[in-house]
């Protein structure tokens, strides 16, 4: 069973790292009609996960965050995943600090970075520098073995989800999007959710 969860995992991994340079070479070709995008093109989609729950590290100060205790702080969470591998993941971060700065009164914001681990050291160096060179200042975790089953059914980054304060995923979002794409988009997501 467990080599079958690392086979798993590999090709999750594959998966992710090939939508994530193809994503990139999108982005440049398509840089002309990404402005045009309208908010119908950000419209929270179905995902195949229920719950989202974890209780884990704080990649920054190593304090445990537990999602029952961060979930009851607002009636939203938004949960970017993303990965220190993916450009596309790290060229939104700035926007992403920017939308929580606009929307951290009225939701929570929590990055999860999805190629760490809190029982390895493994890229969180890495993901530390990016975090600070692109200015994030909300709560990044690494995922850990209780969150394994949630992870594996995500297979491109960066993925957002848009999370109730019970844990309930209302939908998510696949790819990156510019500043007024998410504006837009969580604007709407809070508006329908009042």
């Amino acid at each position: 069973m467990k080599k079958f969860l690392k086979i798993m995992m590999a090709l999750s991994i594959f998966v992710m790292l090939t939508a994530c340079s193809k994503k990139s070479e999108n982005n440049n070709k398509n840089k002309d009609t990404e402005n045009t995008t309208t908010v119908e093109a950000a419209e929270l989609q179905d995902v195949s996960i229920d719950k989202f729950d974890f209780q884990t590290l704080d990649i920054i100060d190593g304090e445990m965050i537990k999602s029952e205790e961060f979930y009851a702080e607002k009636p939203l969470t938004f949960i970017n995943i993303w990965g220190t591998f993916c450009s596309p993941c790290i060229e939104e971060m700035p926007e992403l600090e920017k939308l929580n700065q606009k929307y951290k009164d009225k939701m929570n914001f929590l990055g999860v970075v999805s190629d760490t681990n809190a029982t390895m050291s493994t890229n969180v160096e890495e993901a530390i520098q990016i975090l600070d060179k692109s200015g994030v200042t909300y709560t990044n975790i690494m995922p850990n073995p209780t969150m394994e089953d949630t992870m594996n059914k995500i297979s491109v980054i960066p993925t957002t989800l848009i999370v109730k304060s019970d844990g309930t995923v209302l939908g998510g979002f696949v790819g990156a999007m510019s500043y007024e794409q998410w504006d837009n988009a969580v604007s709407k997501v809070l508006e329908e959710n009042k």
